[in-house]
This record gives C-alpha cells, structure tokens and sequence, in this order.
C-alpha cells in the first residue's frame, strides 16, 4: 500500500523493500479499537441526527 497516486511511475513499496508509509491517525484508530475506545451505534446516531 502507498500514499502515491496510481501512475506516478513509481516503483512499488513491496519491490523496491521500503515499508509503506501510514497515516498517524490510523495508528491512533487501530489503538483505540484494541482498547475498546469507540463509539456506540447510539453515539454515532445521536450525533448524525440535526
């Protein structure tokens, strides 16, 4: 997976052996996920609703 546009005439990460770069916040996501910091359906429902 890269943060490069497909055609940019770039080599892909796995090939060339570079790890692919991630964003901070999916990071952060992936953490709060494990540790069971999310939202309910609820929560999700009350905030959408205007």
């Amino acid at each position: 997976m890269s943060l490069h546009p497909a055609g940019d005439d770039r080599e892909g990460d796995a090939e060339d052996g570079d790890r692919p770069e991630v964003p901070e916040g999916v990071l952060r996501g992936i953490e709060d996920i494990a540790e069971g910091n999310t939202a309910s359906k609820e929560d999700l429902e009350s905030l959408l609703k205007y």
